[in-house]
């Protein structure tokens, strides 16, 4: 974990216009290890959508991932490739899977929350979106 991102206390590093790297950290370990190009694209969907977005979960570590039930034990947040942002309702969640769609190939609609992520790995189905 040499080369992790850990969030020190007190300090905010601007990842984006509107995202600091804390906003991502795993509340297990501190760590932040979140991919830029999964910044870029969540920069994008906030611009579009013009208010604020809740990450209510992003990079996991294993051990934390580990505790979440139902979480997948190949999980993009393991890999800082994926975020979970905070929906409460049905106009939100329909205005945020729409935009979603336009970035991101995968989508998870959740009771609460969206789940977006950018991971290509040859284990991980493109153009999809689920309900969980």
């Amino acid at each position: 974990m040499e080369d992790a991102y850990k969030v020190e206390p007190n300090i905010r590093e601007k990842l984006s216009e509107n995202f600091y790297r804390d906003e991502f950290a795993c509340p297990h370990c501190g760590v932040a290890d979140i991919d830029p190009l999964l910044v870029l694209k969540l920069q994008e969907l906030r611009s579009a959508i013009g208010r604020s977005l809740v990450i209510t979960s992003g990079y996991r570590c294993q051990e934390h991932n580990d505790k979440i039930p139902h979480s997948s034990k190949i999980s993009s947040h393991v890999r800082g490739l994926a975020v979970d942002i905070a929906c409460a309702n049905s106009p939100d969640r329909y205005e945020l899977v729409t935009l979603c769609l336009k970035l991101f190939k995968r989508v998870g609609i959740y009771s609460g929350w969206l789940h977006v992520d950018i991971d290509e790995g040859e284990a991980k189905p493109q153009n999809v979106m689920w309900y969980g």
